[in-house]
């Protein structure tokens, strides 16, 4: 029971941070070609660092069968299959989720504000 409950303490604490995340206001960008390298940078990381939690959690939900509980009995979230998914799934469903967030918002400003 303490991995089921481990497994829904960690998502809980992941989808409030995405929450808070999601609802702040940005700073206005500073300006000059150092700070856009540096934002092109960070963006860079952080699409990099989402793919890799995206395409492990694709390869978790193929590669486990919730029929063989050795498998992730000792992994973090177990013994019960669904804190082993809610553990190593839920980073890539947050990363989803903002990513969806963030396209919407874009999507949603003014022409000439989308750079």
């Amino acid at each position: 029971m303490t991995g089921l409950l481990v497994a829904a303490l960690v998502a809980a604490v992941l989808i409030t941070l995405g929450l808070i995340v999601a609802r702040r206001s940005a700073p206005p960008p500073a300006g000059g070609w150092g700070a856009r390298l540096r934002r092109a940078a960070a963006r860079l990381l952080l699409l990099a660092a989402g793919a890799f939690l995206v395409a492990r959690a694709g390869y978790i939900i193929a590669t486990e069968h919730p029929g063989r509980p050795e498998t992730y009995r000792r992994a973090w979230g177990g013994p019960h299959y669904i804190g082993f998914i809610t553990v190593h799934v839920g980073p890539a469903v947050l990363v989803l989720f903002l990513t969806g967030l963030s396209l919407f918002r874009w999507l949603n400003r003014r022409p000439d504000q989308r750079a």
